[in-house]
């Protein structure tokens, strides 16, 4: 997923201007960012641009993104290490306010050293960066060659659980609507096929989107079931870390109680071994207003972020 279209209106004006070079109305902060050596770790918030509230995070998190290469944080809350994701591939059309990879490469001289960055946004997905995974690794060499350039540690793309969470995304492999099939993985596995004679991987990205319909033990079920796939594939293209780029229980009844379960068992207990335990980032959607109200945390952030309990 991306965002609310008022907000995909907001982040992606942003992304355009700044390709352009032109003025727009607020500041892109780099400065102020903690960087790391190696991927992000630990929990983190993704975020729109023009989200509000966000103070009440401020030094809570480890890390934070915004689907962009650009940190627009209009809170200036300490939002932990910034991951600068590219979004997609240029428009074929050849609209200068829709080159994405041109945006995010020409963004890239300003990046510090040795920053973690996420791939294509839901390539899987018409409605998102939407392409085959032969298109995404025919144009990975650039993204690939920041590795050497300023010590990048670059994550694959991040699909969607489109399908596996009852919605019905229309993309994968093909670009042809494929239905019963966890789409996001299997849009991964062929990305990594088609790429591991060429690229290796630093990490694994994906999201995670709760059924509409299910209760806390269905999205328990449906999560562990994704990462396991995640993992083995992973562990047979030798990548160590897994990152969450993306995720929230849509339905909001028992959010707090998954975001507890999440964090406290998923992670970390032996029966999850094989799945979530392999999960070392994770970034859940502030876009979806349930972490703060106002200036404060909700009850779903406290619990989020370790001051509070559900």
């Amino acid at each position: 997923m991306l965002f609310t279209s008022q907000s995909l209106f907001f982040a992606l004006s942003a992304l355009f201007s700044a390709a352009q070079a032109q003025p727009h109305g607020h500041t892109h902060h780099h400065a102020s960012s903690k960087r790391a050596t190696g991927v992000v770790t630990g929990r983190g918030i993704v975020y729109a641009d023009g989200n509000s509230g966000m103070d009440a995070l401020d030094g809570k998190l480890t890390w934070s993104t915004d689907w962009t290469p650009w940190e627009d944080n209009p809170s200036n809350a300490d939002l932990g290490t910034f991951v600068p994701q590219v979004w997609g591939l240029n428009n074929a059309n050849g609209n200068p306010e829709l080159q994405f990879l041109t945006a995010f490469l020409k963004a890239a001289s300003t990046f510090p050293a040795n920053p973690t960055i996420l791939g294509f946004n839901e390539p899987d997905q018409i409605g998102q960066s939407w392409m085959t995974p032969q298109e995404a690794v025919d144009n990975w060499g650039q993204i690939n060659a920041l590795k050497t350039s300023i010590g990048a540690k670059i994550c694959t793309p991040c699909p969607s659980n489109g399908d596996q969470n009852g919605t019905s995304g229309t993309g994968t492999v093909t670009l042809e609507y494929q239905s019963g099939i966890d789409q996001g993985s299997a849009w991964l596995s062929e990305f990594l096929i088609a790429a591991k004679d060429q690229y290796t991987f630093d990490c694994v990205c994906a999201h995670w989107y709760g059924g509409q319909d299910n209760d806390l033990a269905d999205d328990q079920t449906m999560i562990a079931s994704q990462f396991t796939e995640l993992a083995s594939l992973a562990s047979q293209y030798g990548i160590s870390e897994i990152v969450i780029s993306e995720m929230q229980r849509v339905n909001g009844d028992q959010e707090c109680d998954f975001v507890a379960w999440f964090q406290d068992t998923f992670l970390s207990d032996s029966q999850y071994a094989d799945s979530g335990n392999k999960v070392t980032a994770y970034s859940y959607n502030y876009d979806k207003f349930t972490l703060t109200a106002g200036s404060n945390l909700t009850t779903v952030g406290s619990t989020y972020v370790g001051e509070g309990s559900c």
